[in-house]
């Protein structure tokens, strides 16, 4: 008798009182995840991230390549997020992986659309080039006279194209379209380009990018 008004007891106790028990528990299990993230997850100064807007990515082990170099000075993701142009959501893509990426690779026709948020959103290369002066050998994408885009591909000038690598690593044309200029831009909410350290990551990425890059 006993025993059953125990469990008739028990009973309306987890029916007034199971929610409680299992909010408190999925909280303390919460908890712990985030001290667990907090402690262990990559932080943003230990990853450099690579947006590209064109006709898809040649080299899929360039990001591996870059991880090695720069392993013993932090990195522990070098994230290349490439999509096709033309799709119809890569701005959706954009918005998912590329408003608070390093580096971004955009044509010049979707500069020409953006070319007003520029001042705002992108280190001008005159900034950049007081610690990776190489930046002043490429030209550039402008935006009242001021330098955005470090210029990847030009769509005229194969004399151009052939002093560098970038079409090795990124697939620039596609038959049936028109050809267009490419440029990187650098991010300015970027942690890895502080200004109050020129040794940062990204200037060290940057510098050894453009130099790869190069014949």
């Amino acid at each position: 008798m006993t025993l059953y008004k125990d469990r008739e007891k028990a009973k309306s106790y987890f029916y007034y009182y199971g929610w409680t028990i299992l909010v408190f528990i999925a909280g303390f299990f919460l908890i712990f995840f985030f001290i667990f993230q907090a402690r262990f997850a990559v932080k943003r100064t230990q990853r450099v991230d690579l947006f590209i807007a064109a006709h898809g990515l040649k080299d899929y082990e360039y990001s591996n390549k870059i991880q090695k170099q720069f392993k013993s000075q932090g990195l522990i993701e070098f994230n290349v997020y490439a999509y096709l142009e033309d799709d119809p959501n890569v701005f959706n893509y954009f918005s998912a992986n590329g408003e608070k990426a390093d580096f971004v690779v955009f044509s010049e026709a979707n500069l020409n659309d953006l070319k007003e948020y520029l001042p705002n959103n992108y280190v001008p290369l005159s900034d950049i080039a007081k610690v990776v002066d190489k930046v002043n050998n490429f030209e550039t994408y402008k935006y009242e006279e001021t330098s955005y885009g470090i210029k990847l591909f030009d769509k005229d000038d194969d004399t151009y194209n052939n002093k560098y690598k970038f079409k090795d690593l990124i697939e620039f044309t596609k038959e049936g379209t028109d050809k267009e200029n490419y440029y990187l831009l650098i991010d300015k909410e970027s942690p890895n380009f502080d200004d109050t350290n020129k040794h940062t990551l990204g200037y060290s990425v940057l510098s050894y990018f453009l130099d790869d890059m190069t014949l």
